[in-house]
């Protein structure tokens, strides 16, 4: 099973619920999801209208990527 999170401090918010019994012990792999800088997303873009035909499946990757991105900011408490 894969499911995604958010670190904030010393805990892991999850994206789904899990259906696994309270107490029951579990092992969690954590890789991080690095986000794209300004310099690549414009590097990336510059490919795709130079490359329309090559570029697009790296677009759609890199619009996803930042749809995950924005969804997880607006998750994130915002800090008064």
């Amino acid at each position: 099973m894969r499911i995604k999170g958010i670190k904030r401090g010393q805990t892991i918010e999850l994206k789904e619920e899990l259906k696994i019994p309270d107490g029951q012990e579990i092992l969690i792999e954590v890789k991080e999801v690095k986000q794209m800088s300004d310099e690549e997303m414009l590097q990336k873009m510059k490919y795709f209208l130079e490359n329309p035909r090559k570029g697009r499946k790296e677009l759609v990757a890199t619009l996803n990527q930042l749809d995950r991105e924005r969804h997880a900011q607006k998750q994130a408490p915002k800090l008064s």
